[in-house]
């Protein structure tokens, strides 16, 4: 059942562009959201809002997702720019370590 799934999506993907497209973007989502990397700022999220004091509950779900756009707009600034720069996310120079610690500074 499961070849038959991805065989599936295989095919779709390879016959329709725009179906490809919105793959590579959600499949990208969840990379962000799953990986271990960025797992780890929950605690802080969860901290930065607990520091705040007492607040409403709409207030702190705009901060966290604030801070989750935040870091979701940066990882996709990055990402476009080794993409146009045509490299792979981990080859992208000595240079381009400095702009990526500015853009993470930032």
């Amino acid at each position: 059942m499961i070849r038959i799934t991805f065989e599936w999506l295989s095919n779709s993907i390879q016959l329709n562009s725009i179906i490809a497209l919105a793959a590579s973007f959600i499949w990208g989502i969840l990379s962000i959201l799953l990986s271990p990397c960025h797992l780890a700022s929950i605690p802080l999220i969860i901290a930065f809002i607990g520091e705040q004091g007492k607040m409403s509950t709409k207030r702190a779900f705009w901060l966290a997702t604030l801070f989750s756009l935040g870091i979701l707009t940066t990882i996709a600034t990055i990402g476009l720019i080794t993409g146009l720069l045509g490299r792979m996310l981990g080859d992208i120079g000595s240079y381009g370590n400095y702009i990526v610690a500015v853009i993470f500074s930032l």
